[in-house]
């Protein structure tokens, strides 16, 4: 042996360029091809937990078919309009939050991922919250907003919405008489102050440094599309904080992400009241304040998907234990489940169907004609 090193890639030939590019494209193309795949799977299990629970509510309306068979439909309209008028209050919450950040989103591509993470969030098994923020994060992210402050959004709405719910819910107990209203006003006025206090020091350079760190750390494990990838996540940590950071809501602006919040929960509550007025009982507006809680609590426990089984236990309960019937007591949670539950689940799964469909062939419209000339980006 000589010592001489040997190159052995010398007397390779290398493949064309245009070989190298074909290749890459058929790999994307078949990206594409997976990516729709699992989208259209993830449908199909949503809409199977709707079409699973619906034979035992429809069982349950059989054995109260006199009160449904009396049921008011001006009232069940009134029900349907102010559930789903709810949720696009969520929405418009959510793009005045973007707004404020400095992200020109429209309403409708706004309102369109707020009823498709909600579908996602209220019917999917154990992943229902995780999948419906990764995926709103997504399509805000294809929409040109920028990971921290889609992720710092979604997080404030969130967080603006619980606050509301919870003083609302304080006021509303005491107005109804469950606790003292002296002691319900200044526990109500406590939550607000305290959420406040918690803005003011989380708004903070520092803390919002932290929290982008936390956030980029979010940002490794979403969708290739908008993962976040970074030779220094240190500066980016400083970038996205600076970014987020611009998320200062005027006083103004406040005004109207915190009544957006409101007013969705009052409009949920009216939703409520319309479904079992339908049925033609007079409820106690106790009753109704307890049970709406209920509900919500049933919810946020997230044991199942959309609090199933506990929401609709736990209404039946507080309204029988205030003297309503049985039967119009179950028509009365029945209406108002397949309405705010699976009626604008079922909305949103058509929406997410519906931008499967959109995504797949505005890409397809924009597809390269070539090989070379690199994948098409949708907005």
């Amino acid at each position: 042996m000589s010592g001489r090193v040997v190159d052995r890639g010398a007397g390779r030939a290398e493949p064309p360029r245009s070989v190298n590019r074909a290749f890459r494209a058929g790999g994307g193309a078949m990206r594409q091809r997976m990516r729709l795949i699992v989208q259209w799977v993830v449908v199909l299990v949503g809409l199977n937990v709707l079409m699973w629970q619906l034979p035992a509510l429809v069982g349950e309306a059989d054995r109260v078919g006199a009160s449904l068979a009396e049921v008011s439909w001006g009232w069940v309209g009134m029900a349907v309009l102010f559930g789903s008028g709810a949720l696009v209050l969520y929405g418009e919450l959510h793009r005045r939050l973007l707004v404020a950040g400095g992200a020109r989103v429209p309403g409708r591509s706004v309102q369109a991922i707020n009823f498709a993470e909600n579908a996602l969030s209220t019917t999917l098994p154990a992943v229902g919250n995780a999948a419906g923020f990764v995926y709103a994060a997504h399509h805000l992210r294809k929409r040109q907003v920028d990971v921290g402050l889609a992720v710092w959004s979604l997080v404030l709405a969130g967080a603006v919405a619980t606050v509301a719910l919870i003083a609302l819910g304080l006021l509303a107990v005491g107005v109804a008489g469950q606790i003292p209203v002296l002691v319900a006003v200044p526990l109500a006025t406590g939550v607000v102050l305290g959420a406040w206090g918690c803005w003011r020091v989380a708004s903070r350079p520092q803390v919002l440094r932290r929290c982008a760190s936390g956030l980029i750390g979010l940002g490794r494990h979403l969708p290739a599309s908008c993962r976040v990838r970074a030779a220094d996540p240190e500066a980016l940590a400083q970038r996205v904080s600076d970014r987020i950071g611009l998320l200062r809501p005027s006083v103004i602006q406040w005004m109207l992400i915190t009544g957006c919040a409101g007013l969705s929960w009052v409009l949920d509550f009216l939703s409520l009241f319309a479904s079992v007025t339908a049925v033609g009982h007079l409820v106690p507006w106790s009753a109704l304040v307890v049970g709406f809680l209920v509900v919500q609590a049933s919810i946020a426990l997230q044991i199942f998907p959309g609090g199933v089984g506990l929401a609709e236990g736990g209404l039946l309960g507080v309204l029988v234990a205030y003297g309503v019937p049985v039967a119009p007591a179950v028509a009365g949670v029945l209406v108002y489940r397949l309405i705010n539950w699976l009626g604008l689940a079922a909305m949103g799964w058509v929406v997410y169907a519906v931008q499967i469909h959109l995504t797949s062939h505005h890409q397809h419209r924009r597809a390269p004609e070539c090989p070379g000339c690199g994948p098409a980006t949708t907005r």
